[in-house]
């Protein structure tokens, strides 16, 4: 396989399900704060397997450099060493029968110091192959905190609010047809899934597979709504299921209306290019009685 095939293959994105959030800064009374999404080194090394096979990819790491910061630990200054790693990923390459490698650095963290820079040193050597690069061009999500043992972190009513932002950005930057990721090792997929192609017996602006009811008009119940605004007004992610099928879509504006379980009819739904990436426009539709 060619470096360039790696870099498609590397570059697919992941299932909600590897993805983990994290705070990036927090306001003043640590209530609200700015929540960002990232890799764990286990997705990374899945990702890893699944392209290239286990024994056909390697990581090491060395000491990259190190110096002294002044600290305040406990109201009084002090120095602290700190220490970065760099972390190499080579690949073996078949056609020219050598290991390609790709290198960046992190400090050490905090928390579990070592173990905290490698890991981190790992996943941003893993940027270099591209694997989770895309996670650069997502916006910082504010979201509700809350208290853990004296740490603020993230509520666990944002869960499903933040796997909506992903789904929503991967479909932004993908397409509607968001690309199927290769399975992990363990037979699970490591990417999201793609829709279900349309059948070609329906009609051109409806959704696949239609139950009827009322007459000949299928019936779709909202499962997901999410709202978001920006310098051109509000946008609605929606995800709609019809029978044993579900399907995503964009609506321009806020329909009050609409919320988890509403049922719609009449729907027409458009295909819309951005930027070379397709999506569905919900265009218009009846509130279901």
């Amino acid at each position: 396989m060619s470096e360039n095939k790696y870099f498609e293959e590397f570059g697919k994105p992941f299932s909600a399900s590897d993805v983990s959030w994290k705070l990036q800064r927090t306001i003043k009374d640590k209530m609200r704060g700015l929540a960002v999404p990232y890799l764990d080194a286990r997705a990374i090394s899945d990702r890893l397997d699944s392209v290239v096979g286990q024994n056909n990819w390697k990581d090491e790491y060395s000491l990259w450099h190190r110096y002294t910061d002044n600290v305040k630990q406990q109201g009084k200054e002090t120095t602290k060493l700190v220490n970065s790693q760099l972390c190499t990923i080579y690949i073996y390459d078949n056609e020219k029968k050598e290991w390609i490698g790709k290198t960046d650095g992190a400090e050490n963290t905090d928390f579990e110091a070592v173990k905290g820079g490698l890991s981190d040193a790992f996943k941003r050597a893993a940027v270099k192959w591209n694997i989770g690069r895309y996670m650069y061009s997502f916006d910082a999500v504010w979201v509700d905190l809350e208290d853990e043992y004296g740490k603020p972190v993230i509520a666990k009513h944002e869960k499903q609010k933040l796997q909506n932002v992903y789904y929503d950005t991967v479909i932004r930057l993908f397409g509607n047809d968001a690309i199927e990721a290769p399975k992990n090792s363990g037979g699970q997929s490591a990417g999201y899934q793609k829709p279900k192609q349309q059948q070609p017996k329906q009609q051109q602006n409806q959704p696949q597979q239609q139950p009827k009811s009322q007459g000949n008009t299928p019936i779709y119940e909202i499962q997901q709504i999410n709202v978001q605004n920006n310098e051109r007004g509000a946008v609605s992610s929606i995800i709609l299921s019809c029978g044993n099928n579900r399907y995503r879509a964009v609506m321009n504006g806020c329909d009050q209306r609409l919320k988890q379980g509403s049922k719609i009819t009449n729907v027409n739904v458009k295909q819309c290019q951005n930027s070379g990436k397709t999506y569905n426009l919900l265009d218009s539709y009846d509130i279901a009685a």
